[in-house]
């Protein structure tokens, strides 16, 4: 008998499951691919700035409590596993081209006014001494205008994943792969037996982490929530060395710089159910993207494209908590585009739920029996 098993061995799920095991839970981890290789391998890695002291909504304390343990998550991960995860605080650069991108800008600037974010306008000639690459859409006039938050940070996913599954092994956490869940066995408001492709699971406590899969488990459970897949192409340039050091943002594109000199571009957003794969024009789209913005990489060879599907819901908030009339299951599911960044907080107030605490920070909102 575990005390928590989890559904799901994500960046969301591996994350609750180190959280849970530092306080000696015997935990298990179900998934019925790989852990790690799913939306969660990938993302981007980037991290948004926050300010700990001025969070206001749930939404906003999640992020600053995330952004917050990502710092210290990634010193205490290394020294357990011997993993760099990348982490980075190597600040954003936010620019707009058009009229559509510059509203947006204007929007981010108000959130970090609002929220006690530090930024900076950047005039033209600031921006091409902060970051020379853009010298070229600069000198065509394109760049209305840019912002600079020095807080935004990066991990490189996949190894920060690895160091997730190498910790919670060395934190005696059973990880269970190519293992499916194919129903439940309840009594009295309560999930006792999980049976699965490898045969039948018992926990005091459940945990549904399952991503852009999550809505047909709860609904085997009773309830049926809005969420659905969303596809992001991604595209990584091999560069040999380091072309430039802050992320490059453009409302919901980006280019992100690694210290080896690769850059990734991304990402689309496109409603086309579970088809996970490349397209041309997304590809293409995304190319036409990174040079317009860094004409060098026009020479940069293109070392890989792929595709994850986020989990997305109906009004772009995760659910996060228990589930209606079940006593013992939680929810972690739906973060959408920003399922890395939020993964650490999550960790920790879907843990304290497991454990029988009352999260520091109200879940209200997340419910999935919202409207």
């Amino acid at each position: 008998m575990y005390d928590c098993a989890i559904i799901g061995a994500g960046v969301v799920g591996l994350s609750v499951a180190y959280e849970l095991a530092q306080y000696g839970l015997q935990v298990c981890l179900i998934d019925r691919g790989q852990p790690g290789h799913e939306a969660s391998w990938a993302g981007a890695g980037i991290l948004a700035a926050a300010d700990v002291e001025t969070a206001a909504t749930p939404y906003e304390q999640l992020g600053r409590l995330s952004s917050q343990l990502h710092a210290t998550w990634s010193v205490q991960l290394r020294e357990e596993t011997g993993i760099d995860n990348g982490y980075r605080r190597c600040g954003g650069i936010h620019v707009a081209r058009s009229d559509a991108d510059r509203v947006a800008l204007d929007d981010l600037i108000q959130y970090c006014q609002s929220c006690g974010i530090r930024y900076e306008s950047l005039s033209p000639s600031a921006l091409v001494e902060s970051v020379p690459s853009l010298t070229g859409p600069l000198g065509r006039g394109e760049i209305q205008a840019a912002c600079y938050l020095p807080d935004e940070a990066q991990l490189r996913n996949p190894r920060h994943l690895q160091a997730l599954i190498v910790a919670c092994q060395a934190r005696g956490v059973d990880i269970s792969t190519g293992v499916e869940v194919v129903g439940f066995e309840t009594a009295s408001r309560r999930v006792t037996t999980g049976h699965t492709s490898a045969g039948p699971v018992h926990a005091e406590q459940w945990c549904i982490a399952t991503g852009a899969w999550t809505r047909s488990l709860l609904e085997s459970l009773g309830r049926s929530p809005i969420l659905k897949p969303i596809r992001g192409q991604m595209v990584l340039f091999h560069a040999t060395e380091q072309l430039f050091i802050p992320i490059i943002s453009e409302a919901a594109r980006y280019l992100v710089p690694r210290d080896d000199g690769r850059i990734l571009a991304g990402s689309t957003e496109e409603d086309v159910g579970f088809v996970k794969e490349n397209t041309a024009e997304g590809v293409a789209d995304l190319v036409a993207f990174a040079i317009g913005l860094v004409e060098s990489l026009e020479t940069v060879p293109i070392e890989k494209t792929w595709s994850g599907l986020r989990p997305s819901t109906a009004d772009r908030l995760p659910y996060l908590g228990r589930m209606g009339d079940w006593d013992n299951v939680s929810v972690a599911a739906g973060h959408f585009r920003s399922g890395l960044w939020l993964s650490s907080g999550t960790a920790v107030v879907v843990g304290q739920l497991i454990r029988g605490e009352a999260p520091s920070i109200d879940l209200t909102e997340f419910s999935v029996d919202r409207s």
